[in-house]
């Protein structure tokens, strides 16, 4: 989780901030639109989640209406430097609460059933590294595209 977000910080800085909201393709996601969408997911389902887990007893942990929040919390406008800095505060918050807690602690996930917090960090970690992987996509359709 640690490298990922490490890694996530470097990639960031290959785009140039002018081409932030550039798109690869109409149903392609620009730079930007990814940061948002992992910083809701930081934000609103992982860290919640592994601090409910680490804190309370076997706790409900509720199915997050992550499209909702992406049309409430997009902001195009929104530095990219700003958004990260959101998303690593909130993987270092995670990080600090993985480390004092077992990480076999359950939960129950709304459609999930019963899960533990290594599952959460084992998927906000896949969740990093799709998504890390889509950006650096992005940056590389950005460098090969066709001048206009």
């Amino acid at each position: 989780m640690e490298t990922g977000a490490a890694e996530l910080a470097r990639e960031i800085e290959r785009l140039p901030e002018d081409a932030a909201l550039w798109r690869p393709g109409e149903n392609d996601w620009s730079q930007l639109e990814v940061l948002a969408h992992l910083w809701i997911a930081e934000h609103f389902v992982f860290l919640p989640r592994i601090r409910a887990m680490a804190e309370e007893d076997n706790p409900f942990l509720p199915l997050v209406d992550e499209n909702a929040l992406m049309r409430s919390e997009w902001r195009p406008e929104q530095p990219r430097a700003d958004l990260l800095a959101a998303i690593l505060a909130d993987r270092e918050a995670e990080l600090a609460l993985l480390a004092g807690s077992d990480w076999a602690r359950p939960g129950v996930h709304e459609t999930n059933g019963p899960i533990s917090i290594d599952w959460v960090a084992q998927y906000a970690m896949g969740h990093t590294w799709e998504h890390l992987s889509q950006i650096v996509r992005v940056r590389l359709r950005h460098a090969l595209r066709r001048p206009a």
